[in-house]
């Protein structure tokens, strides 16, 4: 309860920043949000074939010696 009235706090009663984005700040931010969504499906994809290739190996196993 105290941590989601700290963060309406900081939401809410925050003062606005005197800060500049140019469309190359924009462009580099999407650039790193679309790359590292990229790698996480790279890393699910390599690890999601090894881990059922382990789980098949471990049922064809079980299989053979009946």
């Amino acid at each position: 309860m105290k941590m989601k009235i700290i963060l309406v706090n900081l939401l809410l009663l925050s003062l606005p920043s005197l800060a500049y984005l140019d469309m190359g700040t924009g462009s580099y931010i999407l650039q790193s949000l679309l790359a590292g969504f990229f790698a996480v499906v790279y890393f699910v994809k390599i690890y999601w074939f090894k881990l059922s290739a382990f789980i098949s190996k471990i049922f064809k196993k079980k299989n053979s010696h009946k």
